[in-house]
């Protein structure tokens, strides 16, 4: 029996490009196991990928942060009519929007920081730290411990627009969620152990800067509670496949949600194909799976 064909898209034009292509050629290595498998590196390719879509069965979107990850790809393949695995385009839209994210996640009685959006040209007082972020990145890009009003006119000029929340302190974890044997599962916890002040883009991919811990030594009440708040999350933006979900415990055992991702890193080194392994569950596995899937919704 011929095998289908696998359109592996990947690349894009931001600041997580080189991340992207790493966890491409995971996800091409798991893919080949049951496909043919080609790579369209975006924009470069496009040309390429639309001229020769129609030999494609189904498409495989891996990307981070903005142009892939926020729904852009995925409105452009809704509009060639090639289907595609992972989340649609309002799902990757919300996701990436931290603000729509969080007013969304308060909506469903899951806690997050208090914050504010400030455009160029606003000022701040400080009262207190506060952490400040770019409101459409991803993967910890941009993201800032602000102290003062002159480490924030430091990162102002590079922004758009800035989400400005409240510090908070505690333990970081993140739970990944998979659609598996017809349901959304939450995989093993992680813990994160930044020995940087906190969890940001360098310490993300430099093992030297972080101490990851899967599954994580922590009770199973608050397992399970984690877990349930990635499944809310994952459920409240309409993800479907994949998502990761970043939450803090403060001292007082409180959770708070800081950001779902609806393609997490998925290289090697990646916190999701750590807890995949751990669930004992094999990202080819999955990977088929949801391929057959979309394809037999779509035949």
């Amino acid at each position: 029996m011929e095998k289908s064909h696998v359109a592996l898209l990947t690349g894009g034009k931001n600041s997580e490009r080189e991340v992207a292509l790493r966890s491409a050629e995971n996800v091409r290595k798991a893919l080949e196991e049951n496909f043919t498998v080609e790579v369209f590196d975006l924009p470069r390719d496009l040309d390429r990928f639309l001229a020769s879509r129609s030999g494609f069965d189904i498409a495989v979107p891996v990307f981070h942060g903005r142009w892939g990850e926020d729904g852009v790809i995925q409105g452009l393949l809704e509009v060639l009519g090639v289907p595609y695995i992972f989340s649609n385009v309002e799902a990757h839209a919300v996701g990436m929007n931290k603000v729509m994210c969080k007013e969304l996640a308060r909506s469903r009685g899951l806690k997050t920081a208090e914050w504010k959006v400030l455009e160029c040209g606003d000022s701040m007082e400080w009262t207190h730290p506060v952490v400040a972020k770019p409101v459409d990145e991803g993967s910890s890009v941009g993201v800032s411990l602000i102290r003062d009003a002159k480490s924030f006119a430091q990162i102002f000029p590079a922004t758009r627009r800035l989400l400005v929340e409240d510090l908070i302190e505690g333990q970081e974890f993140t739970v990944a969620v998979v659609e598996h044997e017809g349901g959304a599962v939450a995989l093993p916890v992680i813990e994160i152990r930044s020995k940087k002040e906190f969890f940001d883009f360098e310490s993300k991919y430099d093992p030297a800067l972080c101490d990851e811990l899967c599954p994580a030594p922590i009770h199973d009440g608050l397992a399970k509670r984690l877990k349930d708040v990635a499944l809310t999350a994952h459920k409240m933006i309409g993800a479907r496949h994949l998502s990761r979900t970043d939450m803090i415990v403060d001292h007082d055992g409180t959770i708070w949600f800081l950001e779902i991702n609806t393609i997490p890193g998925l290289t090697s080194a990646s916190l999701t194909p750590k807890a995949i392994a751990a669930a004992g569950l094999r990202l080819e596995d999955l990977l088929k799976a949801w391929v057959d899937e979309v394809m037999k919704k779509t035949a």
